[in-house]
């Protein structure tokens, strides 16, 4: 290719470049006013962890330890001694590490009773990185205040005003009406 060919191309592609840019510049921006119009986010993604109890307010925990096993960064610590009622074990200790935590929701997946939960708080910015050491009195306070939570086991459950925990309708959940309008066929197969 000549010197007068590439030097041709260049100019071409600059202007191209700049066509672009002069056409964005008249758009509205793509810009959300984030204090005052919160984004609306897709009910799997991940912000922060939970850990949900029944309604009756017992632990949904079974502190099987799964959770703990399968986190990559190794942030979760829980400790338990065996239930002198029954059989099961009970919490005596249930800490996940919110600083290190990758928020990869592999804990979310292991558990086995959906106990652990993602939910939408992303509002959760400090001056001081010990208040993210989340125990389980944290863990369950931000269960409380989540109007509604991502399990894979459960899907997406809301707790409604009354306080009952429901499982959401289905244009809520992951894939929404896709899902349940897809033919019987693509289902099974």
């Amino acid at each position: 290719m000549s010197l007068l060919q590439e030097v041709w191309q260049a100019v071409k592609a600059i202007g191209t470049g700049m066509a672009t840019v002069h056409k964005r510049v008249y758009e509205e921006a793509p810009t959300e006013f984030y204090p005052y119009v919160k984004p609306d986010l897709p009910p799997v993604s991940v912000q922060s962890l939970a850990l949900v109890e029944n309604e009756d307010g017992s632990e949904r925990c079974i502190v099987c330890l799964q959770c703990e096993r399968a986190c990559p960064a190794q942030v979760i610590t829980i400790e338990r001694h065996r239930n002198p009622e029954g059989k099961g074990f009970l919490i005596d200790r249930f800490d996940i590490d919110l600083v290190n935590c990758m928020y990869c929701a592999a804990c979310v997946e292991a558990c086995p009773v959906s106990s652990i939960v993602t939910i939408q708080d992303f509002e959760m910015s400090t001056y001081d990185l010990q208040t993210l050491k989340a125990d389980v009195d944290f863990l369950h306070e931000q269960a409380r205040r989540a109007r509604q939570w991502y399990s894979p086991k459960f899907g997406v459950e809301i707790r409604t005003e009354d306080g009952r925990i429901e499982k959401a309708p289905p244009e809520m959940q992951p894939g929404g009406l896709a899902e349940i309008l897809k033919p019987a066929e693509e289902v099974d197969s």
